[in-house]
């Protein structure tokens, strides 16, 4: 048996306890410590017990450096007392005022600005946009723009010919923190042709065309203004129908509407160009073709004796709309237009809304669409400018292409029993169906070159268009 010594046992434990303690001494300094160098806004929402009226604790769509909110109608947005959760040891500014214990009141009537400072100094700025409206309509945007860099949408619901909802959100231009409303006018690209289709339709109530009628040629509406060209009998053929349908047999490859290669050039030339390009046999097959609603355009104005938008807004006028124009470029830019946000190098300002007018120049405001919408749908509760007729034919498919009639899409499975129409410029897409009672409108200030988007926006169309016939209004 070994003789255990105490005092031996006794100096082990102190060399163990003076090692250990040298050991964590030095291992100290290199532990990680907690940063203070992060200035992240986290989270942003509002408590229903520091906001009187205010049912429910209501929590901010966040989208990078922005924050949407959506506060419900009837609770003021002067008044609002914010919750910030921001990271550890960092300051707030609300409005460049210095935060310090609670939250202050703060009126959200206008963009809020937070700056949030770390520890070390550090300063990341942030938006604050709240709006009143419903929660439930206005995710579905703020998510779709977040996704893909959309800075402002209009959007509005009718259902039985009354307007249920309307909202902007985010920015008209974002340069001035002006927000999106209603009332701002967006570009409607291929939706301008639904416009020209109801002047083309006008012009035939008033006697003044046929469908049928030939364009080109002895005999066509524009035979004088294109006298000096050489007319194929494939051109000689055309009719207002087969521009109005996309079946004239010419195809947009190139498509001198929006190609580049064409800048510059009036819309006569352009159309001289098309008079010599390759073509099938008209009513043979369906090809989208811009330069028919170009074509289209110049036959309104040949007709009716006027330039193309003064009689879009004759024909407006009968609908007691009043605010749709032919737009202009950004000098030229109406005081409540949005700015167009082009991107991946795309310029939002290089069309010439002039000549491309009846293909992709008009522009309108949601809240002004519906209600022409109201007076072309057909119901009773608002007199329609078309007859019965007139619209039936209008909206009836081509017989070589059942999803598209004279200017409207048709038969599309998100929409049963409606029509529709998109439309896309470089900082620019937007949608619009008119439904059997319900209507829907998204106009956008940019649009998105990431794959996908385009069925994307059919997408939120179909969630917007779902959720309006399903809400209890």
């Amino acid at each position: 048996m070994k003789n255990f010594s105490l005092s031996g046992y006794a100096s082990k434990l102190v060399a163990i306890a003076v090692f250990s303690f040298v050991l964590f001494s030095c291992s100290k300094e290199d532990v990680p410590q907690p940063s203070n160098d992060k200035a992240e806004l986290i989270s942003f929402n509002l408590k229903s017990a520091e906001n009187p009226g205010l049912e429910y604790e209501l929590q901010a769509f966040r989208n990078g450096k922005l924050f949407y909110i959506t506060v419900p109608d009837g609770i003021p947005l002067s008044g609002l007392k914010p919750h910030l959760l921001v990271s550890p040891g960092a300051s707030i500014k609300i409005n460049n005022i210095p935060v310090s214990g609670n939250f202050p009141v703060v009126d959200f009537t206008n963009v809020v600005n937070v700056d949030v400072t770390s520890g070390t100094g550090t300063t990341i700025k942030y938006k604050l946009l709240a709006k009143n409206g419903r929660t439930d309509f206005d995710r579905l945007m703020y998510s779709f723009m977040a996704r893909y860099s959309i800075p402002g949408i209009s959007f509005a619901v009718s259902k039985d010919e009354e307007i249920v909802y309307k909202s902007g959100t985010g920015f008209a231009i974002a340069e001035t923190d002006e927000k999106t409303t209603p009332g701002h006018l967006f570009r409607l690209a291929s939706i301008s042709k639904q416009f020209t289709s109801l002047c083309i339709m006008k012009l035939y109530e008033a006697g003044k065309l046929q469908i049928s009628d030939k364009v080109f040629g002895a005999g066509g509406i524009l035979a004088e203004e294109f006298s000096d060209v050489t007319i194929t009998p494939a051109a000689a053929k055309v009719t207002v129908r087969h521009l109005l349908e996309h079946t004239s047999g010419w195809k947009s490859d190139p498509d001198p509407m929006f190609t580049s290669s064409f800048k510059g050039q009036s819309l006569n030339q352009r159309i001289r160009y098309v008079l010599g390009s390759a073509q099938s046999e008209p009513g043979s097959a369906y090809s989208y073709f811009n330069m028919g609603f170009g074509i289209l355009g110049r036959i309104i104005e040949k007709l009716s004796g006027k330039g193309y938008e003064e009689y879009l807004k004759e024909v407006m006028l009968e609908a007691g709309i009043t605010d749709v124009h032919v737009g202009k470029d950004r000098a030229g830019r109406r005081p409540n237009e949005v700015v167009y946000y082009s991107q991946d190098g795309t310029n939002g300002y290089g069309n010439e809304m002039d000549v491309i007018a009846a293909a992709g120049g008009v522009i309108a405001s949601s809240e002004q669409m519906l209600k022409l919408l109201f007076h072309i749908d057909g119901r009773d509760k608002v007199a329609d400018i078309i007859t019965p007729q007139t619209r039936e034919m209008m909206l009836t498919p081509s017989e070589v292409y059942n999803r598209y009639a004279l200017g409207w899409r048709a038969n599309h499975s998100y929409f049963p029993n409606s029509n529709y129409h998109s439309g896309n410029l470089a900082g620019t897409a937007v949608m619009w169906v008119m439904g059997p009672g319900v209507n829907c409108v998204i106009l956008c200030n940019s649009r998105s070159y990431i794959s996908g988007f385009d069925d994307e926006l059919f997408g939120l169309m179909r969630d917007l268009f779902n959720k309006a016939q399903s809400t209890n209004w």
